[in-house]
């Protein structure tokens, strides 16, 4: 994944780049190659039509930046998502393989998580929604404070 992020990168400096410059040539030159590298991952990019390269404009090239932002945005996205699923997999099997106090508040808690994650919510909304499971961090062991922590950070985010 972080290679994938390092050339989503580096083929956003180089629309950029490309956009400063203003030099048709290169233009035409990038949108080729970043229609071909991407066109099997990003559908806007497989819409811009390449039958004939002279009708390439700078707006395709802005077009072609703002998709691979896009992009990246929606794969660091997946990213967090398959983390935070990993986590609250992990918690939940330390809970039930261990003696542990307050097991349902934990599990409790767990749900609540992946409620106030699933919704489509502000992140400030977010973080006064998993504020409140902060008290039951300090009542836990460190081992389960620190993962319940861990699991609210990368959901306020």
């Amino acid at each position: 994944m972080i290679n994938k992020l390092n050339e989503l990168n580096q083929d956003i400096k180089r629309c950029e780049d490309v956009l400063i410059e203003n030099n048709y040539l290169e233009i035409v030159i990038t949108i080729e190659e970043l229609h071909d590298k991407y066109k099997n991952d990003i559908v806007n990019i497989s819409n811009i039509d390449n039958s004939i390269v002279w009708n390439y404009s700078k707006k395709d090239i802005q077009n072609i930046l703002n998709y691979l932002k896009d992009y990246k945005d929606e794969i660091i996205f997946e990213n967090n998502q398959k983390n935070i699923e990993e986590k609250i997999k992990e918690l939940k099997t330390y809970i039930q393989k261990n003696d542990i106090l307050e097991k349902n508040k934990l599990i409790e808690a767990i749900n609540i998580i992946k409620n106030i994650n699933s919704n489509d919510l502000d992140l400030n909304i977010k973080w006064k929604k998993l504020q409140s499971l902060l008290d039951l961090i300090q009542n836990q062991e460190r081992e389960i404070g620190i993962k319940l922590l861990e699991i609210i950070v990368l959901v306020s985010k």
